[in-house]
């Protein structure tokens, strides 16, 4: 009999908690059902203290279960606890970017980052935004030339986390663009100049003076000094012949690209392109 009770159960160590476990549960409830008739006999069936002696008994027997079960399976219960431990690390690691990209959700949320409309820069990626999500933001790429590209980039949100945000939409319906011109340090620099300013004036005369107020209220918001929006030129040295002319211009919010082909077209005397011609006016 006892040789078929070891085929049933093979670990000898399993067994003998088993056992051990019986004669507890035994132990505990016998001497708990002798104790209590006992209590029961002696005192009167009224008095309140048999009702206390009988509770800190049945208390009393249950804490000596539970610490002799702890006792008996004290090593399966460490290797359980490890279990779920590693169990739990694996589970955070699988899902630590999902919860990563909630957590970017909730910093554009609460910082107010962007919206709907809005064209961002993250990292390499520009575009103007489509469909702000719960794990991923959904962008129009903007690429080289600031043109669309006719693709859509779906953004994890954790990179909100890792890397800056540039909002390019937060200044309104205007924006400061920064147009960038190398040029030979033997060239003449002051008629190059003269021409790129000449040509930034002419592109934004017609809303120079809209671009003033909506920049300077947002300026004035943060507590900041508002810039002078006039096109305006500064240099920038790149090596021994060549230097940078970085012209900063204001434009309307997405026009940035027609703007920036009418002035580098003035300054190489190029012809003007379909897409810098002023659009007709609505029918």
């Amino acid at each position: 009999m006892q040789q078929d009770l070891l085929q049933l159960i093979p670990d000898r160590v399993l067994l003998r908690h088993i056992i051990s476990t019986v004669v507890l549960f035994v132990t505990v409830f016998g001497g708990r059902y002798i104790i209590l008739r006992f209590v029961r006999r002696r005192l009167p069936t009224r008095d309140t203290l048999q009702l206390r002696w009988s509770s800190q008994v049945r208390a009393f027997s249950y804490a000596i279960l539970a610490f002799g079960l702890f006792t008996i399976w004290a090593a399966e219960l460490q290797a359980l606890a490890v279990s779920f431990v590693v169990l739990a690390m694996a589970v955070v690691w699988a899902t630590k970017e999902t919860f990563a990209c909630m957590q970017g959700a909730v910093y554009r949320l609460s910082s107010n980052a962007f919206q709907v409309g809005d064209r961002i820069n993250v990292g390499a990626i520009r575009g103007d935004v489509i469909d702000p999500g719960l794990l991923s933001t959904t962008v129009l790429e903007v690429g080289k030339g600031h043109q669309r590209t006719g693709r859509t980039i779906s953004i994890p949100n954790s990179l909100f986390m890792t890397e800056p945000v540039l909002n390019e939409s937060l200044t309104g319906e205007f924006m400061l663009h920064l147009l960038t011109i190398p040029v030979d340090r033997d060239a003449d620099l002051a008629a190059i100049e003269r021409r790129a300013l000449r040509a930034a004036n002419d592109a934004c005369a017609d809303f120079i003076d809209d671009v003033r107020r909506p920049i300077a209220l947002r300026y004035r918001r943060h507590g900041l000094t508002p810039p002078l929006v006039d096109p305006r030129i500064t240099y920038q040295f790149v090596d021994t012949k060549t230097v940078n002319l970085i012209l900063r211009i204001p434009v309307p919010t997405r026009l940035e690209r027609t703007v920036e082909q009418r002035v580098l077209r003035a300054v190489l005397g190029v012809p003007q392109g379909r897409d810098t011609l002023t659009p007709p006016p609505p029918v």
